[in-house]
């Protein structure tokens, strides 16, 4: 008689899917745009290969099933938006998150009927991302001396307002679903 206890199916799930990141992209999806000595792109599961379209010009999560569950937008640490789990916006309608960085900029938006998630880059062409330690990592511009200056939230009670100081500490996280 062979016994499954909870570790051992663990283990089986991990054995079959190959890696954690892909576990936890079915649970939940996070893209995270930061900075620091460049800018940052992490899409939790980018490795899962089926939930993701990527070009030059665009970053597509391929589940149109999905909403928005949460966003966080931090600067220096502190919470830019007032506690909110979604940072305010009304997920029922079609919203955006523009971030500026250099002369270029990463805009996050909701796909058609709000769901999924569509981040489009200008000047900032996504094959010119380099990963780095964390496969589901990118960075753009390392030590060039830039940063995020400019986080706006289009469709929410932060709309058009300025979410970020510009001093290299912006942190943008979007969960699905």
């Amino acid at each position: 008689m062979i016994r499954l206890t909870l570790a051992t199916v663990t283990l089986a799930i991990l054995l079959l899917c190959g890696s954690p990141s892909r576990i936890e992209a079915q649970g939940d999806t996070k893209i995270v745009v930061g900075d620091s000595s460049s800018i940052l792109l992490r899409a939790d599961g980018l490795d899962a290969g089926g939930t993701w379209t990527l070009t030059d010009a665009s970053v597509l999560h391929a589940r149109p099933t999905e909403v928005l569950r949460a966003v966080t937008i931090t600067d220096a640490g502190a919470d830019k938006c007032g506690g909110s789990a979604t940072c305010g916006i009304d997920t029922a309608n079609a919203w955006k998150i523009h971030v500026i960085y250099g002369n270029g900029s990463v805009t996050f938006e909701s796909t058609r009927g709000n769901k999924g998630l569509h981040l489009i880059q200008r000047n900032l062409p996504f094959t010119g991302w380099q990963r780095n330690g964390n496969k589901d990592e990118r960075v753009f511009g390392h030590n060039d001396g830039l940063h995020i200056t400019s986080v706006k939230v289009t469709n929410g009670v932060n709309n058009g307002k300025e979410l970020c100081s510009g001093k290299g500490a912006c942190l943008v996280a979007v969960t699905y679903p």
